[in-house]
């Protein structure tokens, strides 16, 4: 019987690769989204956004880089504001073979709940240097009505 020196470390890495398989498949199209995806299936990413609250309005950056604005989908409905952004793949180009793709070709998807207190039809978006910016105003808060007590029967 030979002795085997147990490293823990092979152990960790296997379940590092085990948990980096797992996560890729519940989150395949929803997350980073695979960019080889070997199944054939569409590619989609999550789009990141910053979120800022004004006095006013909500305002909706998103970055999308390589998009045209013909390509970016925005809808607001029911308190959610939607941004898709489409890009088919590109014919290749040469006749040399592709050693690497990393940018990403596919759709990227967004929902963000902004509550039931903006007014949807009035939002406004804008597309500048691959940056999307939605304005989306707020509905202006009631103000309290002050109601003058008077003494009854008098």
């Amino acid at each position: 019987m030979a002795i085997v020196r147990w490293n823990p470390m092979a152990d960790v890495m296997a379940l590092h690769n085990e948990m980096d398989r797992l996560f890729g498949e519940l989150t395949d199209g929803v997350g980073v989204g695979r960019l080889g995806d070997e199944r054939g299936g569409p590619r989609q990413a999550f789009l990141p956004v910053d979120i800022e609250r004004s006095g006013d309005a909500v305002l909706v950056h998103a970055s999308v880089p390589g998009y045209s604005p013909e390509e970016v989908s925005v809808t607001v409905g029911g308190g959610v504001l939607t941004i898709t952004a489409t890009h088919a793949d590109e014919a290749e180009h040469g006749e040399g073979v592709v050693v690497r793709r990393e940018r990403f070709r596919g759709r990227l998807f967004r929902q963000v709940a902004l509550g039931e207190d903006v007014r949807g039809d009035e939002a406004r978006a804008t597309f500048d240097n691959g940056v999307l910016t939605v304005s989306v105003p707020l509905v202006p808060a009631v103000e309290p009505k002050r109601i003058p007590v008077q003494v009854a029967g008098g």
